[in-house]
């Protein structure tokens, strides 16, 4: 056995018994003096590879700086121009990718096209990293230049992504169009750019693909949907006598789309329809104008054998076979005539104010833009013609917001909001006040089923449902502010006081 190959065998040893810092100082060491030794690199690429695998998450980024730091010395030994200059380089930027410099990142990626400009997954690579950053033109920009290389339905599907985060609504049809074998999670991805165009047919039958899966959500970390296997399903055809339409995704979109089972009730009056939703929501909804429409939740046991047919809540505008959608009429939510009372006494002593209730930060983490510096509020909050109150319940994270601005005292909080039920004092803080500010979250439905003068402040990048005009699609009293181009949310809010003052003058000085 030559003295190589008696290395080999010490290094593979040492990779069983996972002695990786091991092998990668030994190979370290072999690296710079047999560079041409490709098997050393090799060696090393797989030893961080294990440590990372075996490691907790939460010491990652520890072996991360100490992979780049190595791979940068490596560099100093490598030939420019040559196959492991690449290697190493795309190595480092994974690295950064991890540690979430994607700027850094970019900069290693983009030395391996100095070298070879043909590999579409440095292409793709960058893309992502342009993406987090929410730089979307030079996303695109990177995407058709990994399909000119080599079109695949992986790039397709994100390009598709990406123009529709940008509302290139047709551009974005036209990439999922090109999808050679979507899967289920991709016609229900391709859904959305047909509803942002309000091609309602369309987009609400490819939305039903959801129903293919029922995964765990990136956003809310739950199932998406209660799984009542035991029910058959209603195509809104067959006859039935007693539907269950069952709650899913968010509270925002069930306040939403309760519209749709007052709908369905009037359409099919002879249908009896049990809503089956949260204990966290099931006292939301005024069921008693509506003879056919009930309400149970999942704090009680749960008796299928009366149900002939089921239906999720979302699939509710597929099945009434929507075409146009107009501002929603009814109040439909169950206020607490006592509380809102109660409440309005509390607010009286600011009646001389515009009294402002503010939502600045959402729950659920995504691409749209959902959160607002609490501090950027100042200028509105400080202003002696507005009284501010917070509508978030007071946990660790609005906590710390409010100690570390200097104007906390200007803004009314309740350390007891909505603890005896969920939203039970928002709605009747919502009653008493002149004006809601909020980002897209569940209170802006809330608000505008009951009619609430509501400043939505819509991102760049905003949900499909929002448009990309300024028309009250959903609720006359919901006023998109809407942001033109890829900056913080904060910036319309210059806009907004100047709304707010117009509001004080019409109240208290005409």
């Amino acid at each position: 056995m030559s003295k190589i190959q008696k290395t080999f065998a010490t290094l593979d040893k040492l990779m069983e018994t996972k002695q990786y810092h091991e092998v990668i100082q030994q190979c370290i060491g072999f690296y710079t003096t047999h560079s041409n030794e490709n098997k050393y690199l090799d060696y090393i690429l797989n030893a961080y590879r294990e440590t990372i695998s075996n490691k907790n998450i939460n010491t990652n980024t520890t072996i991360y700086m100490d992979a780049i730091a190595n791979f940068k010395k490596l560099l100093t030994y490598v030939p420019p121009r040559s196959p492991h200059f690449c290697i190493i380089h795309n190595e480092i930027g994974m690295y950064y990718v991890n540690c979430n410099d994607h700027k850094t990142a970019i900069s290693h990626f983009k030395e391996i096209l100095t070298v070879k400009n043909d590999i579409p997954d440095v292409y793709n690579n960058i893309a992502v990293c342009h993406g987090i950053l929410k730089e979307y033109d030079k996303v695109r920009v990177c995407l058709n230049l990994s399909l000119r290389l080599h079109a695949c339905d992986n790039v397709y599907l994100r390009l598709g992504e990406v123009n529709l985060y940008t509302k290139q609504y047709d551009a974005s049809i036209k990439a999922y169009e090109s999808v050679r074998n979507p899967s289920s999670i991709d016609l229900y991805n391709s859904c959305f750019p047909y509803l942002a165009k309000k091609q309602f047919l369309k987009g609400y039958k490819l939305y039903e693909n959801r129903l293919a899966r029922n995964d765990i959500s990136k956003q809310t970390n739950q199932v998406a949907r209660v799984e009542i296997p035991s029910i058959p399903y209603w195509n809104g055809k067959d006859k039935c006598q007693h539907l269950m339409i069952i709650y899913e995704q968010g509270i925002g979109d069930n306040i939403q789309y309760f519209r749709f089972i007052v709908e369905l009730s009037k359409k099919f009056p002879n249908l009896k329809i049990t809503y089956f939703c949260k204990s966290n929501v099931s006292h939301l909804f005024n069921v008693e104008p509506y003879e056919n429409i009930m309400i149970c939740d999942d704090s009680r046991p749960l008796d299928i054998s009366v149900y002939d047919k089921k239906l999720y809540i979302m699939s509710l505008p597929y099945i009434l076979k929507l075409e146009k959608i107009t501002p929603n009429t009814r109040n439909y939510i169950a206020e607490d005539v006592n509380n809102n009372s109660t409440w309005n006494k509390a607010l009286s002593k600011f009646d001389d104010k515009l009294k402002v209730g503010i939502v600045y930060s959402g729950l659920l983490i995504s691409y749209i833009d959902k959160h607002i510096q609490l501090d950027d509020f100042k200028d509105i909050c400080t202003d002696d013609r507005i009284q501010s109150f917070c509508l978030h319940q007071m946990d660790t994270n609005i906590s710390t917001d409010f100690l570390n601005i200097d104007f906390a005292d200007k803004i009314i909080k309740y350390d007891t909001l909505d603890k005896t039920k969920p939203f039970v004092d928002t709605m009747s803080l919502l009653r008493n006040i002149d004006v809601l500010i909020t980002i897209d979250t569940s209170i802006a439905h809330l608000a505008g089923v009951m009619g609430v003068k509501t400043l939505l402040l819509i991102g760049y990048t905003s949900e499909w449902r929002w448009f990309d005009t300024d028309d009250k699609v959903w609720y006359d009293s919901v006023e998109i502010i809407r942001m033109r181009q890829q900056k913080p949310l904060a910036d319309l809010l210059p806009r907004v006081k100047n709304l707010l003052i117009t509001e004080y003058e019409n109240k208290y000085l005409v």
